[in-house]
């Protein structure tokens, strides 16, 4: 992929150089082009909300909590939205109230494996990086809820 991606920018410089003005244009665009390389392998490369090996698609979480018997599901969004519907056997932990989710994860057992999830992922991300400092085993749904219940995935109210 890198190879195919330095062979792209290479032939992108001897184009712009067959239609530079003179040598010192040439250079110019060259640098140009190298700067914008980097910022576009950079954007490329980056994170993204969630990457990672700790995040599971709809079919591999559902496989990981029925198989699981240490397995324990945890909502991080917030009390209204979990109301309105969650994953079967879902506890509530909402991420955004910081000090009820830390004293929260204090209590959670090291033994088993959380399974969590949020609305789209973007929360998830978070409460996973939180709990994994805690030394927690975590595992994130890709998509979150809204995925899963696009899925057709069961779902409690």
């Amino acid at each position: 992929m890198k190879s195919l991606f330095y062979y792209i920018i290479y032939r992108c410089r001897i184009f712009f150089c067959i239609f530079a003005k003179s040598i010192k244009h040439c250079e110019l665009i060259i640098m140009k082009n190298w700067l914008l390389s980097i910022i576009a392998a950079t954007f490329c490369c980056g994170c993204t909300a969630q990457g990672g090996s700790n995040v599971l698609s709809i079919e591999e979480y559902d496989k990981a909590i029925k198989a699981d018997t240490t397995a324990v599901i945890i909502d991080v969004r917030q009390p209204a939205e979990y109301a309105e519907g969650h994953l079967s056997g879902a506890s509530l932990l909402n991420v955004l109230d910081k000090q009820t989710f830390d004293k929260g994860i204090e209590k959670l057992d090291k033994a088993k494996t959380y399974y969590i999830y949020c609305r789209s992922g973007r929360r998830s991300q978070t409460a996973t990086k939180k709990m994994q400092q805690r030394g927690l085993k975590v595992f994130d749904l890709k998509g979150g809820f809204n995925a899963w219940k696009a899925a057709g995935m069961p779902i409690e109210k």
